[in-house]
C-alpha cells in the first residue's frame, strides 16, 4: 500500500494539561488533539488517563440506509450490490501531517461532500504517540483512531467508520500478539473497548511487514478471537499483504493465499472483508469473484478490489471496467486509497471560498464523472498522460449506486457542508469567524448535481452549489444560479428518500427567491415514481427575516404514501432571467406536532487553559430531553457569539477570545431538537 508517514472529563483534561503539541496558535493554547497508540498503550488504555478522550468521542449513531429503489436512481439499471470502501485522509489541513482535531477555527479544511457512495470509511495517515507531536521525527502508533468528526458525518449517512492499524512501527510485535493463559488476547479486548467508547465501527488492518511464523500463527488466533468477541455490526477489513506464515505477498486477487484471513477451513468467518492490492487485471478480478463463491462467500460483501486514487488519480492504469464489465454483472466491490487527492492536488491559497472552488469541482469529477452529473456518468475519452484530466474517468457514480438514510420523520437539512466563514442561526449571523466541523454536516443532496429542463434534457445554464455568503442554519445555503430563457424551467433532483407520509406530516422550506422566477418543491412517490407533485414556494410565503421567507404545506392529501424523491424547480416567467439566484436555507419534512427540548442541566467548566487573550475552554453538562444537538454561545447582548455545535454533552471551545477588561463572561448552551426547536439556554460563567 502506498502509505504516508506515517466518562471522566476532569481526569482526561487534567492528564492533558501542560502537554506541548503542534497546534497552530489559531487553535488556542490547548485544543483537544488526537494521537496514536502503541501496543502497550492500547493494552493499558483507559479513558480516565487518555488525554482529551471525552472530547474526542463520536456521538452520532449509525443511521440505517433505506433499501435501493431503482426507479429513482440517477443511473437506471445499475446493480446495487457492489459496495465501496474509501481509505482517505480526513480534514487535510495545511501543515497538519501530525495533527488531528475533531473541530476547530479556520476555513482551510477539507470536508467530504459525497457520503452517499462509500459504505466504509477509514483514515490512513497515522498519528504520533501522545507527547511526540512536536518531535523532529515523531514516533507513530500502530493504531490511529478515526477522526470523530468524520465518524459523525459517516454515521449520519449510514457509513461505517474504521480505525486504522499499520505495521511496521518501531516496537516489538510480540506486544501485539500477547496471549493470556486462557487463550484470550488483551489487545483485542481493548481494541473493542476503545471502538465502543469512541463510537466507531471496527478496524482496517494494514499488516505490511514480515513477522516470524510463530507470531503469524498467533496473529491468526488473535483475529479468530477478535471475530468471536466483536459485537454485532463490527467490521474488520484485512489488507492483501501478509501470508499466514508471516511473509509479505501482494496477491492482487482473492485466492487461497489470503482467504484464510477471511474464513477458516471449516467456514468460520475471521475478518469481514479484504482490500485487494492494486496490480490486478481482468482475469484476477474474475478469479476473486469465483474464489469467493467457491468458499460460500458473497463477493460483494467480502472482496473490495483496490484502486490507487491518490497516486493515479483520473488516469487509472487498472481499468474499473474489469470490476464492472459493461456486458456482465459486477464481479466484486470496490476500494479507493487516497480520495482526498481532490484537495491537495489543487494549488494555491485554500483559506477562501474561491480558493477552494477547484477542490470541490475536482471532488465532483471524482464522484460523479467528467460532466459533474450523476445522471450523465462515463468517460469522455480513454485515460491519458494527464493524471488530473477527468475525461478518462467514469465517475464513482457510474458503478456505485447512490444511497440514502432518509427513511423516517423528521427529515431536516440546512444544507450545511461542515465548514464556514461564519455561522447563522435562524437566518441571523451569530459569528463572523471561520470554522470547520464535519461532525455537524447535514445530510447533503443525494445527487450533485442532476439538473434538467421541462423536457428532461440536461441544462447547463443553471448551476447548483453551496453558498457561504449566507445561510439560515449553519455555514452555508444551497444556491441555484445562472440564467433561464422566458418560460424555461430548471429542475434539480435533491434527495432520495423513503419518507412515510401521515396526516400530520408537513413540508416546510426556508428560501430566498429573487424576483422574476417562481420556485416549487417536487415530490415523487414510491407508487408512482415518474409522476411529480409540485408545491409552490412563491405563493403565500411568510417572511422570517429581511432575507429569508418560509413556505409550508400540509402533506395530508398524500397520507399513507411514501415519498421516494424530492426535487426543486425554478421557472422563468414571460421574460428572460439573466441573473438567477434562488437560495434554499432549510428543508423539513416533519410532524406538525413537535415539542421543545428540555434545558441542559449541570453545565460546568471542566478546564480552562489561557494564553494571553485566547483560551481553550472545556465544558460539560447533562443531556437535555429530546435534544439532538447543542449550540454554544459566549457573551451576552450584542456581544453574544456562537462558538460551537455538538451532538454530545461535552465540548471544547478551542480558541475563545477573552473579552477586554472583563472579569467574567457567560457561556450558554442551548439544546435543539432534530426538527430545530430550541430550549432556553443553560448558563455558566468564566472567571478571567
Amino acid at each position: 500500500m502506498s502509505w504516508g508517514a506515517t466518562g471522566h472529563a476532569s481526569a482526561a483534561s487534567a492528564a492533558a494539561a501542560g502537554r506541548t503539541q503542534a497546534a497552530d496558535s489559531a487553535f488556542g493554547p490547548e485544543p483537544p488533539l488526537m494521537h496514536g497508540y502503541s501496543a502497550p498503550q492500547i493494552k493499558s488504555w483507559s479513558p480516565e488517563t487518555d488525554a482529551y478522550a471525552p472530547y474526542l468521542r463520536a456521538h452520532v449513531p449509525l443511521a440505517e440506509r433505506i433499501p435501493a429503489f431503482e426507479p429513482t436512481q440517477a443511473r437506471r439499471g445499475l446493480d446495487a450490490r457492489p459496495k465501496l470502501m474509501s481509505l482517505a485522509n480526513d480534514y487535510v489541513q495545511p501543515g497538519a501531517a501530525t495533527e488531528g482535531y475533531k473541530h476547530g477555527p479556520g476555513f482551510e479544511a477539507y470536508a467530504l461532500r459525497f457520503w452517499q457512495y462509500p459504505d466504509l470509511y477509514a483514515s490512513w495517515h497515522g498519528l504520533p504517540l501522545d507527547g511526540e507531536h512536536d518531535a523532529d521525527e515523531p514516533q507513530y502508533g500502530i493504531l490511529n483512531l478515526p477522526n470523530p468528526g468524520y465518524t459523525e458525518a459517516a454515521h449520519r449517512n449510514g457509513v461505517l467508520s474504521l480505525g486504522c492499524w499499520f505495521w511496521p512501527r518501531p516496537e516489538d510485535f510480540g506486544e501485539v500478539v500477547e496471549q493470556r493463559a486462557d487463550g484470550s488476547f488483551p489487545m483485542v479486548d481493548k481494541l473493542i473497548e476503545m471502538a465502543e467508547y469512541f463510537g466507531f465501527d471496527g478496524y482496517f488492518i494494514n499488516q505490511e511487514a514480515q513477522i516470524p511464523v510463530e507470531q503469524a500463527e498467533l496473529l491468526m488466533e488473535f483475529f479468530v478471537y477478535f471475530a468471536e468477541q466483536a459485537p454485532d455490526g463490527f467490521h474488520l477489513q484485512w489488507y492483501d499483504s501478509l501470508t499466514v506464515d508471516g511473509q509479505i505477498s501482494y496477491e492482487n486477487e482473492f485466492n487461497e493465499v489470503n482467504s484464510p484471513w477471511i474464513a477458516s477451513d471449516d467456514g468460520a468467518r475471521i475478518c469481514d472483508s479484504i482490500f485487494l492490492n492494486y496490480w490486478w487485471n481482468e482475469q484476477r478480478v474474475r478469479n476473486s469473484h469465483e474464489h469467493a463463491l467457491a468458499l460460500g462467500l458473497d463477493p460483494y460483501e467480502v472482496v473490495y478490489t483496490g484502486q490507487e486514487i491518490g497516486k493515479d488519480r483520473f488516469a487509472q492504469p487498472y481499468d474499473p471496467r474489469h470490476i464492472f464489465p459493461e456486458d456482465d454483472e459486477p464481479r466484486t466491490s470496490w476500494a479507493f486509497l487516497g480520495a482526498e487527492m481532490v484537495w491537495y492536488t489543487v494549488e494555491g491559497d485554500k483559506d477562501t471560498v474561491d480558493g477552494q472552488a477547484g477542490v470541490y469541482e475536482r471532488e465532483r469529477h471524482l464522484w460523479t464523472g467528467p460532466l459533474q452529473d450523476p445522471s450523465r456518468t462515463g468517460r469522455l475519452d480513454e485515460p491519458g498522460d494527464d493524471l488530473l484530466d477527468p475525461s478518462g474517468w467514469d465517475g464513482t457514480a457510474h458503478n456505485i449506486v447512490e444511497k440514502s438514510v432518509i427513511g423516517a420523520l423528521p427529515f431536516v437539512t440546512g444544507f450545511c457542508a461542515g465548514t464556514g466563514t461564519g455561522f447563522f442561526v435562524d437566518g441571523k449571523q451569530v459569528s463572523d469567524q471561520p470554522w470547520f466541523n464535519i461532525g455537524i454536516q447535514d445530510v447533503l443532496p443525494t445527487w450533485q448535481w442532476w439538473v434538467r429542463d421541462d423536457d428532461d434534457e440536461p441544462l447547463d445554464a443553471v448551476t447548483v452549489d453551496y453558498d457561504y455568503s449566507t445561510a439560515y442554519d449553519g455555514g452555508n445555503s444551497l444556491l441555484l444560479a445562472g440564467e433561464l430563457a422566458a418560460g424555461q424551467s430548471a429542475i434539480v433532483r435533491l434527495y432520495k428518500t423513503a419518507l412515510p407520509v401521515e396526516r400530520t406530516t408537513a413540508l416546510d422550506v426556508v428560501h430566498d427567491i429573487a424576483d422574476g422566477v417562481e420556485a416549487e418543491i417536487g415530490l415523487a412517490f414510491e407508487d408512482a415514481p415518474e409522476q411529480w407533485e409540485w408545491l409552490s414556494l412563491t405563493g403565500g410565503a411568510r417572511n422570517l427575516t429581511d432575507q429569508w421567507s418560509k413556505s409550508g404545506h400540509s402533506l395530508a392529501p398524500w397520507a399513507g404514501r411514501t415519498i421516494a424523491a424530492i426535487s426543486v424547480a425554478v421557472r422563468a416567467g414571460d421574460a428572460d432571467v439573466s441573473d438567477l439566484a434562488v437560495r434554499l436555507g432549510r428543508l423539513s419534512v416533519a410532524d406538525r406536532r413537535p415539542s421543545k427540548p428540555g434545558m441542559p442541566s449541570g453545565l460546568a467548566v471542566d478546564h480552562v487553559a489561557r494564553d494571553g487573550d485566547v483560551a481553550s475552554v472545556y465544558l460539560q453538562w447533562s443531556p437535555a430531553e429530546k435534544a439532538d444537538y447543542y449550540d454554544l454561545f459566549h457573551g451576552k447582548g450584542t456581544d453574544r457569539t456562537w462558538v460551537g455545535r455538538t451532538h454530545g454533552e461535552v465540548f471544547c471551545v478551542s480558541a475563545l477570545e477573552v473579552p477586554d477588561g472583563a472579569d467574567r463572561s457567560p457561556i450558554d448552551v442551548v439544546a435543539v431538537t432534530a426538527d430545530g426547536r430550541r430550549s432556553a439556554p443553560a448558563r455558566t460563567w468564566l472567571d478571567w
